[in-house]
């Protein structure tokens, strides 16, 4: 069985799933992870502070080779599997957003006979949320600790499929300010942003691409104890899934752009047949106080104040014969 530590360790969560249904939360010791069983599964999570490879807890506790998992922490921070006999190490990236800026967070799974292992630099949503999901009565012990990382790993695309969501919703209300005409300059700034987070988040995916590819594999399905390989093949289904909603909101994005110039084109339009009209109708006022003005004897006497009126009236009409006919022809 498991033993406990006499003083808990800050940034580090260690809660044993027992399948006799007494599960606990433990303070880790050096021969906690070796005191587990067969019936029981260890989760161990660390908030890692400053350089990744000093963690909170000594890693010779662990089950782990200690050299390396600090050698996959000081890796590059890109998704990435590794297979070491009875365990694998894995690295993800979880999408978060930090004061309006996403931002994807490093999280590195070690995950051996009954063991796992989760270490990250700041909390992660939804495996807190996991954690308060589990009740404390639960037969979790009786799984293979590889269906847990399935779980885990799944957690992650769910909270890609959250963010794609979000990001539709953004395009709904975008789609919205297309159709009123809502200032030309504002909607395609937020238009240039979303598509930029758009591409961010499915860059941050695909890059997920071969982790997801060697999981539903058959070669790391015999690493794997109890064929935890169907778990992480509906796993990378799952992966599919949210890689074509990124694509299909990315698709809808470009549908809002669409409304946003075609919307554009049509206020230009109308602008260009107000000044058609404008330009139409004073055409002929032009002609007729242009030939009034002319410096010759014409039949008529300039002086006469009764000609004046008379121009003016002739404008008039022209102007508004101008404008029945377009209306006749359906042109306003």
């Amino acid at each position: 069985m498991a033993t406990a530590t006499a003083k808990p360790i800050s940034g580090v969560t260690a809660r044993l799933f027992d399948a006799d249904r007494i599960d606990r939360e433990l303070e880790l010791g050096p021969k906690t992870a070796r005191g587990v069983s067969d019936r029981q599964l260890l989760w161990v999570d660390l908030i890692v502070t400053g350089d990744p490879r000093e963690s909170p807890v000594p890693l010779d506790w662990l089950t782990f080779e200690p050299a390396e998992i600090a050698r996959a922490w000081a890796s590059p921070s890109r998704p990435q599997l590794t297979v070491h006999g009875s365990y694998f190490l894995a690295r993800l990236l979880v999408p978060l957003t930090d004061e309006g800026r996403d931002k994807p967070e490093v999280l590195d799974l070690a995950v051996g006979p009954n063991v796992i292992l989760t270490a990250h630099r700041n909390p992660i949503s939804f495996l807190a949320e996991l954690n308060g999901r589990i009740t404390a009565d639960t037969t979790l012990g009786a799984i293979d600790s590889a269906d847990f990382a399935s779980v885990l790993v799944d957690g992650v695309i769910t909270t890609y499929l959250e963010r794609t969501d979000a990001i539709l919703a953004q395009v709904d209300e975008l789609d919205g300010d297309a159709l009123r005409s809502r200032g030309g300059s504002d909607l395609l700034s937020d238009l240039v942003r979303l598509r930029h987070r758009i591409a961010t988040t499915r860059r941050d995916l695909v890059a997920h691409r071969a982790v997801m590819v060697a999981m539903a594999g058959a070669d790391f399905d015999a690493v794997t104890t109890k064929g935890a390989g169907p778990r992480f093949a509906g796993v990378t289904q799952r992966f599919d899934g949210a890689v074509d909603a990124i694509d299909a909101a990315r698709e809808a994005l470009i549908g809002t752009f669409d409304i946003h110039m075609s919307r554009t084109a049509q206020r230009t339009n109308e602008v260009m047949k107000i000044l058609t009209v404008t330009s139409i109708m004073l055409l002929p006022t032009g002609v007729i106080a242009g030939f009034m003005g002319m410096n010759i004897q014409a039949p008529y006497s300039n002086n006469d104040p009764l000609i004046f009126w008379v121009v003016v009236g002739l404008i008039l009409l022209l102007a508004a014969g101008t404008l029945i006919m377009l209306r006749l022809r359906r042109w306003l």
